[in-house]
């Protein structure tokens, strides 16, 4: 796929600037529950002044003077053994964060992501993935391939998705927000 569209989508930004997008997206971070970020806030103590928070994240939108934290740099055990590096957000930013996957993830779902890509998606499970197997196995096709890339999240070719990205999203603002 990630064949340009004749119309980009443009005023994606404006879209963020909802207080009940940031509260939508609350809702959804709280309900992850996860640990504090770099500067220690836990959920629980975000949730205490919750609307009052998400009313300073909106006017550091609305302001453009919002800037992403570090993150949190954690290892977590590996089944195989080792330790996986795990970054985490502070609260805030996994507020945005989610912000945008829930403006975009409805666009790239309707047509641009292939029907076959399972990874990461809503409702593409287990399940569908054995529903997909078994498809192509009835279709004749009796290969199945299974990889995992070493390492692959610390490897992400960050600048190679930024340019598919830039084949779909117009609005420059929402581009800058994704590379911070």
């Amino acid at each position: 796929m990630n064949e340009p569209l004749k119309l980009k989508w443009h005023s994606l930004y404006g879209q963020m600037l909802r207080d009940r997008k940031l509260r939508e997206a609350w809702k959804q971070v709280k309900t992850n529950k996860g640990s504090g970020g770099i500067d220690g806030e836990t959920i629980a103590e975000f949730d205490k002044k919750s609307e009052e928070r998400i009313l300073e994240i909106l006017e550091k939108l609305k302001t453009k003077t919002y800037t992403p934290a570090p993150v949190r740099r954690v290892y977590i055990p590996k089944k195989s053994g080792g330790k996986r590096p795990l970054g985490i957000p502070v609260i805030e930013d996994r507020i945005i964060q989610q912000t945008l996957v829930n403006i975009l993830s409805p666009k790239f779902e309707n047509g641009i992501f292939h029907k076959c890509s399972c990874g990461y998606r809503p409702n593409y499970g287990m399940e569908k993935v054995m529903q997909l197997i078994l498809w192509n196995i009835e279709k004749g096709r009796n290969y199945i391939y299974d990889c995992d890339i070493k390492g692959f999240f610390d490897n992400i070719p960050h600048k190679q998705l930024m340019r598919v990205l830039n084949k779909y999203i117009a609005d420059g603002t929402v581009l800058n927000l994704i590379w911070k």
